[in-house]
């Protein structure tokens, strides 16, 4: 999960002026290079890039950073970067970016999805050799697509960056808000449809965006593709797919609790990143109760972290010292290190 926040505060939030900006903008077009493939009655959206077949295929899972967005759009500048000496497929989940929207969305139901998607055949390879890269929360469709025996036979290894921590404390400091979606979520829902949210999403739009200018350092600058993000961000903006977005996230707390009853298997090289991203939230708190929780919430990640490297045939705790979650867009050559390190394991 990309922070805490607190049910109150975002409805609190929601309680601007309203706004029709962008209420009904249209789907834009499928960027090249992306597909839609049909799994389980719905459509997902994959981005492809790269063409080297003699490296293993790499899967570029995404999940939330602070505002819930959870798509390939974050993996633009890595993908670029890692397409070099890879073939990528960065897939979104039901709902997100060009992927079709359901009616029970949710992590669980992605790994369904991802176990049909790698095995389709005439798109993927059924022997193809595999590497996932999960960000953040996507660890959570990842334990559970590893029970397919098929597709664990067939992975070299995982890179884990910031992957949610399965820990009791953890999975109560996460889902504090998301249960009460599920508990308020009529509400929620007509509050979005009646465009009461719409202002408050244009400004958190922005201020992503702007976050994403200042990040990326001068030398990945080349890499970004921003007619992809900013088809991304038109869908970002529609009241459906913010609706979607928190019908996903009022089941998280039985993603999560799912995720835990699967632990990944210890036979696979696994590299963990590690940013140090849930500091930025504690520097203007002033809740102590609240900054209590982050601080353990951060000590356990990185215990439980820990423990996942020395518990794989061929693990690797990796801290980074930074504060910036993305780091697809800041550091994708560190991933790439991370990519080499499993692979040298599964030799």
């Amino acid at each position: 999960m990309a922070r805490w926040l607190r049910f109150g505060a975002v409805f609190g939030a929601m309680l601007l002026s309203a706004s029709s900006v962008n209420a009904n903008s249209e789907q834009p077009a499928i960027p090249l290079q992306s597909h839609l493939i049909e799994v389980n009655g719905h459509q997902l959206h994959v981005h492809q890039k790269g063409k080297n077949q003699e490296n293993p295929l790499l899967i570029l899972l995404s999940g939330p950073t602070d505002n819930w967005h959870s798509d390939s759009a974050w993996w633009i500048v890595a993908q670029n970067f890692l397409a070099k000496n890879y073939q990528t497929m960065a897939i979104d989940r039901a709902g997100q970016a060009w992927s079709e929207r359901i009616e029970q969305p949710s992590y669980r139901q992605f790994a369904e999805d991802l176990k049909v998607l790698l095995s389709k055949d005439g798109f993927v390879d059924s022997k193809q050799k595999l590497v996932v890269v999960a960000f953040a929360s996507s660890n959570l469709s990842l334990n559970l697509l590893l029970t397919e025996h098929a597709i664990t036979e067939r992975m070299q290894g995982l890179i884990l960056i910031d992957p949610d921590v399965l820990t009791a404390h953890s999975l109560q400091h996460y889902t504090a808000e998301t249960e009460g979606y599920k508990k308020g979520w009529q509400g929620l829902e007509d509050y979005i449809r009646s465009g009461k949210y719409d202002k408050r999403i244009s400004q958190k739009l922005e201020t992503e965006r702007q976050h994403l200018e200042s990040m990326i350092p001068a030398k990945y600058r080349s890499q970004i593709d921003w007619d992809y993000y900013e088809a991304v961000e038109m869908i970002r903006q529609t009241r459906e797919y913010q609706i979607h977005k928190f019908l996903e996230a009022s089941v998280y707390k039985e993603d999560l609790e799912a995720a835990k009853q699967q632990p990944l298997p210890e036979t696979l090289p696994l590299v963990v990143l590690d940013t140090d991203f849930e500091s930025a939230y504690l520097e203007p708190l002033e809740d102590e109760t609240v900054k209590a929780s982050i601080a353990l919430w951060r000590q356990e990640g990185i215990e439980w972290y820990f423990e996942l490297a020395q518990s794989s045939k061929c693990g690797a705790y990796w801290p980074v010292e930074t504060q910036e979650h993305l780091l697809m867009m800041t550091q994708p050559e560190l991933i790439e290190q991370a990519i080499e390190k499993v692979l040298a394991c599964s030799e």
